[in-house]
């Protein structure tokens, strides 16, 4: 890839995926915050750019609107960028060259695959017995965890290996 090309998609792609994860952690603070504030029964009152907003909380709701708003494109925009980051930086950019693997190539299907086959596996511990027990789960996620990062910086350079863990 042209060097002044990645640089620029570096700085661009780098910077949407900042912006869009302060979104992300924003609304995940601003929906842990009416958690805690909406278990009493009455509605919270909050100002916003001019604006009064009432929220109130309903476990069950009577009924549906037919308009859902659903806080999804925060998460998203900030994963899909992320794999953007790890394309245009680690796979393009040349900072996951080995030789463990066999190449390059080798090395970014391990990539992907792992990236797949560890969300399967984490879904299916969690869905497992062993999630009744949170602390149990927890020790078991760690010491796969562990094992994930000890067997790709077998593999890759150590920079790509703890980047592609997250």
């Amino acid at each position: 890839m042209d060097y002044n090309l990645s640089e620029w998609l570096n700085l661009i792609v780098r910077w949407f995926h900042v912006f869009a994860g302060i979104l992300w952690v924003g609304q995940t603070f601003l929906f842990t915050w009416m958690d805690r504030t909406l278990n009493r029964e009455e509605s919270i009152w909050m100002v916003h750019s001019g604006g009064f907003y009432v929220v109130e909380r309903q476990n069950v709701p009577e009924a549906l609107p037919q308009t859902l708003h659903w806080f999804r494109w925060e998460a998203a925009l900030t994963w899909l960028s992320g794999m953007a980051l790890l394309i245009i930086v680690y796979y393009l950019g040349g900072l996951m060259e080995t030789q463990a693997l066999g190449g390059i190539s080798i090395s970014v299907l391990v990539g992907f695959v792992l990236l797949a086959v560890a969300w399967v596996l984490y879904e299916l511990l969690w869905q497992s017995p062993l999630a009744r027990s949170e602390s149990a789960g927890a020790v078991v996620s760690f010491i796969l965890l562990v094992g994930v990062i000890f067997g790709l910086t077998r593999v890759m350079t150590g920079r790509a290996a703890y980047m592609l863990v997250g």
